[in-house]
């Protein structure tokens, strides 16, 4: 009854007024007013509250943004190497259990933290100030990972541009970036047929015999068209030929990239690169300029879009030769591999790290939802629909690489990669041997292009909103000049990463953003939700919202089991830790040492604000950290009419003990 009459919002807020016309005092002391004038200096004035700060316009967009940001780059060039590489079709079985029990429940907690709050991933936590290090971890792992993510849309603009010629660039050994160790696709198929026939001949002659073509990667650790070719010479000396590289991979190392030796020559900046560079931040900048009135609108295309493609290159890709054996391969189960532990533990990872929690976007996206949305019913479509797309996404990839295994004549596994090797060297490489390969590349790129948008959408809108809620009457009324500054800063310290020396810095951030800082930061939310809060409370919050309760069993999985597994997936990403190395430059201590230094860069302000609140707090150590551990005065909805509503209802509800009070 409690959570129906508190849905009635008009009713609502008609008592609360007619109580602040009577000046009834309220909890603390203080009218209405004089709360709600106390109540915002951290947060800004009730005008930004119920004016300025939009909402979504309509549901569907909230829908589309989510999706957008769930469905990004790692569905296309991770998860269908990992599932591979961990038994197949059989790897789907741990994948969808640990979705159903890690994945969708934690998507939900941040959800549900989001609307209720109403607030940004920062000022969330003011559910227990002792943590509110948590959300300036989230804003520094966004802000880094809007950072350097551009680099993507970059080069992708560039592959797109490059489609637009006669042939395709990446298909010829006869620019100027190729070196005389170039060997084109056609030469790699006329090799291998080659191979058959002088290795049925050799027994008999003395001509030369080709080896075997080793698919193994040079650049990304991935599996890349390079060859070693060895000839035997007919006077029984061997003599090793330079190692020849294929075309697709010189125009990525040699133009696209214009590599230098290593992380520190930084050489030139590549000019294309820096050019592609600003359009890309101007989209972006144009995308957030009225935050989720105008992003809403971005994501009708750039969120729906991926899913033509996919659709339009999976048919294009079943039509083609080999096909059959590629798909046949990505879906061939060995079910020996689920006794082995790691293929559980990279489950989870893989669910942990596409569904995007604990960086932030997820609590931001869902404040800007009306208050009464089921935000329940939208995590279990939202998580279904974003990993489904993996497995979706795996068909195309996989129909396209059975084909380039077939034309080839090498096996499949042996042209399998992950990461950018596989986006930006593998697959267009495989473009290139169909007819049309202009119409299939610029499809194909016009989709990592959405992919990656989507996502710095979202984590773009992390950082804005943090700023906007911390700082709403300077910052929050001027939300143009705003994403116009932070997109200028974003653009103009990104310029090493166009430069010859960027991949290396690109490979050092990516390797190192995510060591721990966001697995620590998930454990956390679990602890202090489940725990510090409660799971009862929190689920009391949000039956306040949709009118019920969660089931039970979320309260077992936010308490028990999230906790003991993130516990794990830290542990084993610990132990498992190996050094940085791209291709066969291998970082050294001061490069590991910079890497660290940015894993830890995001972690500190955990630390760091924990010390500040306690210090800032009075009273004895246990006084303080009970201070620190219960809600702060302005936690409730942000809408001050629904917070005071809020206030009345918890004064009626029955006292829960303090967590420090139980354990004592």
């Amino acid at each position: 009854m409690a959570a129906a009459s508190f849905m009635q919002d008009s009713h609502c807020v008609k008592v609360l007024l007619d109580e602040e016309k009577d000046g009834e005092k309220t909890e603390g002391g203080r009218t209405p007013k004089e709360e709600e004038r106390n109540g915002h200096t951290d947060a800004g004035d009730e005008e930004y509250w119920t004016h300025t700060r939009h909402s979504w316009s309509k549901k569907r967009e909230y829908i589309l943004s989510m999706m957008g940001y769930i469905v990004g780059i790692g569905n296309v060039w991770r998860f269908p190497y990992i599932c591979i590489r961990n038994g197949g079709g059989a790897f789907l079985l741990p994948f969808l259990l640990c979705l159903v029990l890690v994945g969708l429940p934690l998507f939900f907690l941040e959800s549900a933290l989001g609307q209720f709050s109403g607030r940004s991933s920062y000022h969330a936590w003011m559910v227990c100030p002792l943590v509110k290090g948590v959300g300036i971890a989230m804003c520094i792992l966004s802000t880094v990972n809007f950072w350097y993510f551009n680099i993507i849309l970059a080069w992708t603009l560039y592959y797109i541009a490059s489609s637009f010629h006669a042939t395709v660039p990446w298909s010829r050994c006869d620019q100027w970036w190729n070196t005389p160790r170039c060997i084109d696709y056609s030469d790699v198929i006329n090799v291998t047929s080659a191979n058959v026939t002088s290795a049925n001949a050799s027994s008999t002659s003395g001509n030369d015999t080709i080896g075997e073509m080793n698919y193994t990667s040079s650049w990304f650790n991935v599996s890349l068209s390079d060859l070693n070719l060895t000839e035997v010479m007919a006077n029984d000396t061997d003599t090793v030929q330079p190692k020849p590289v294929s075309a697709a991979e010189e125009f990525w190392q040699h133009n696209v990239l214009q590599v230098s030796g290593g992380l520190y020559e930084t050489g030139h900046v590549v000019w294309y690169l820096a050019v592609s560079q600003c359009i890309v931040v101007l989209i972006i900048f144009l995308a957030l300029i009225k935050g989720v009135k105008s992003s809403g609108k971005v994501v009708y295309v750039t969120a729906t879009l991926p899913y033509l493609l996919l659709t339009v290159l999976l048919v294009r890709g079943a039509t083609l030769p080999g096909a059959k054996d590629g798909i046949l391969y990505y879906l061939t189960p060995d079910f020996s591999r689920l006794l082995d532990p790691q293929v559980w533990v990279e489950a989870a990872l893989q669910v942990f790290y596409s569904l995007g929690p604990a960086w932030g976007s997820i609590i931001t996206m869902a404040s800007y939802n009306h208050f009464n949305n089921n935000c329940l019913r939208d995590a279990v479509c939202l998580s279904l629909l974003g990993e489904g797309t993996s497995v979706f996404g795996g068909f195309a990839i996989f129909s396209v690489l059975g084909y380039m295994g077939f034309k080839s004549g090498v096996a499949i596994k042996d042209v399998v990669s992950s990461g950018p090797g596989l986006a930006f060297i593998v697959y267009p490489e495989a473009i290139s041997l169909m007819p049309l390969p202009q119409l299939w590349a610029v499809l194909f790129f016009l989709m990592v292009v959405t992919l990656v948008i989507d996502t710095q959408l979202a984590t773009g809108e992390t950082v804005l909103t943090v700023l906007c809620d911390q700082f709403p009457r300077v910052l929050g009324r001027h939300r143009m000049l705003v994403t116009a500054t932070f997109c200028v800063l974003a653009l103009l310290t990104s310029f090493g990463l166009v430069s010859q020396g960027g991949i290396y810095v690109f490979q050092l951030v990516d390797w190192f953003i995510a060591t721990y800082t966001v697995t620590v930061v998930a454990l956390l939310e679990c602890v202090v939700l489940a725990w510090v809060y409660g799971a009862d409370r929190f689920c009391d919050d949000i039956q306040l919202m949709i009118g019920k309760k969660p089931l039970f069993i979320f309260k077992i999985i936010w308490c028990f089991l999230i906790p003991s597994l993130l516990v794990v997936l830290l542990v084993f990403t610990l132990m498992r830790y190996e050094a940085p190395s791209i291709g066969d430059y291998t970082y050294d201590s001061w490069g590991n040492t910079i890497g660290w230094m940015i894993a830890t860069g995001s972690f500190l302000p955990i630390p760091a604000m924990a010390v500040y609140q306690l210090i800032r707090a009075k009273g004895s150590f246990l006084q303080r950290l009970k201070q620190t551990t219960s809600p702060d005065e302005n936690w409730g909805p942000s809408d001050p009419a629904r917070r005071r509503l809020y206030r009345k209802e918890m004064m009626q509800r029955s006292p829960r003990r303090h967590w420090l009070d139980v354990i004592r």
